[in-house]
Parts: structure tokens; C-alpha cells; sequence
């Protein structure tokens, strides 16, 4: 179980249910448009020099699997992926913008340390000078270190985001405030769920 899924549970406080699940993204053709779309908001938001790269790869992932694979067989192994078939478009997406360092994955046992090293570690952190030095005292962890961080964040302009993978860690990036509702919506059209914290 995802922590996402942990949490929704936990907060629908109702032990039966496990909330909404995150969609298997739709990888079929038909959706092929949806995918460009959301490639080319997310490629304006975060990486505009190299946005027409992201969607090559998201495309390649999304029609030739196979050679997807061969291509980055080192990242996917790294995530357990072992064969073409496991090959899937949102994580395409995702370790393409962690390999133009506007995406860094961290793992759900955070402290607030953790989190201002995460963020000092996104391009878009160093290009908009933020400052994280008021969160340096603080002794949160996990969830609610990253809310902290959010609403501090917030303040400068930007939202810390997370691209849902159902795993236990936060693939994390931030994305101006006027952004992140329409990368929200064009990543639920492809079934990813993007979601500010």
C-alpha cells in the first residue's frame, strides 16, 4: 500500500475503505493526445529548452515500449522494471524530468533536512533563488514536513508538488502556483494523479 493510499484511508476514517486508488495511467493510443498535452504543459512549466525531448521519450514509452527499454534499461532496472511490458508512460514521464533535474524522489521517511536538500536539488529551486533557511530549526518529519515545507513555499510563489507513482516515496517538483490546477487536470486525463501538498 502506497503512502498516498495510507493516508486517504486514514483520513476517510473509515478502516474498510482505501479511498479513491491512483488509476493505472491509460497508456493506449487513443489517449496519445492527452499525453502530448500534459507532456507539453508540464515541458513549459518545467523544462522549456528541452520539452520537445520529454514528449520523444514519453512517446517512446507510450508506442515502442521496447525500445524504451533498451534505451534507459539502467533507470527502469533501478525501479524493478525488468521487461518492456512494465514499461509505462507516467514513469517515463517522471525520470525524464528527474533527469533534467526539475523532479527528485525522496523517500516517505523524510525530516525537514531531508526535504530542504530534496528542493536545493531541483533546477527550479536554484533558478528562483528560494530561500528554505526558516525551515531549518524545524523538527517535522515525514507528512507533515512536507506540508511545512509547502506552505513556506507557497509563500515565495510556488507549489511543491508530487507525481503519484504508488510507492512509498514523493517524486517531488515545483511548479508556479498558476500551473499546478491545469497539470493536475491534464494528468488525471491520462490516469497519473499530480497533486500539490
Amino acid at each position: 500500500m502506497s503512502v498516498f493510499t495510507w493516508l486517504r484511508k486514514l483520513i476517510s476514517n473509515d478502516p474498510a475503505s482505501t479511498g479513491p486508488q491512483s488509476p493505472a495511467p491509460d497508456a493506449s493510443p487513443a489517449n496519445a493526445e492527452h499525453w502530448r498535452a500534459l507532456c507539453a504543459a508540464a515541458g513549459r512549466a518545467l523544462v522549456p529548452d528541452d520539452a520537445d525531448a520529454l514528449w520523444s521519450e514519453v512517446e517512446q514509452a507510450l508506442n515502442e515500449p521496447e525500445h524504451y527499454y533498451s534505451r534507459f534499461a539502467d533507470d527502469l532496472a533501478n525501479r524493478g522494471i525488468e521487461s518492456p511490458d512494465a514499461v509505462s508512460p507516467w514513469l517515463a514521464l517522471v525520470d525524464g524530468l528527474q533527469r533534467r533535474g526539475q523532479l527528485h524522489e525522496m523517500d516517505w521517511k523524510l525530516d525537514m533536512g531531508d526535504v530542504i536538500w530534496g528542493v536545493q536539488q531541483l533546477q527550479s529551486s536554484r533558478q528562483r533563488g528560494l530561500s528554505l533557511d526558516a525551515l531549518a530549526d524545524s523538527k517535522a518529519t515525514g507528512h507533515d514536513a512536507l506540508m511545512e515545507a509547502s506552505v513556506h513555499l507557497r509563500s515565495q510563489g510556488v507549489a511543491l508538488v508530487t507525481f503519484d507513482i504508488d510507492s512509498d516515496s514523493y517524486p517531488l517538483s515545483l511548479l508556479a502556483l498558476e500551473d499546478v490546477k491545469p497539470l493536475e487536470e491534464l494528468a488525471n486525463r491520462v490516469g497519473g494523479r499530480l497533486f500539490a501538498l
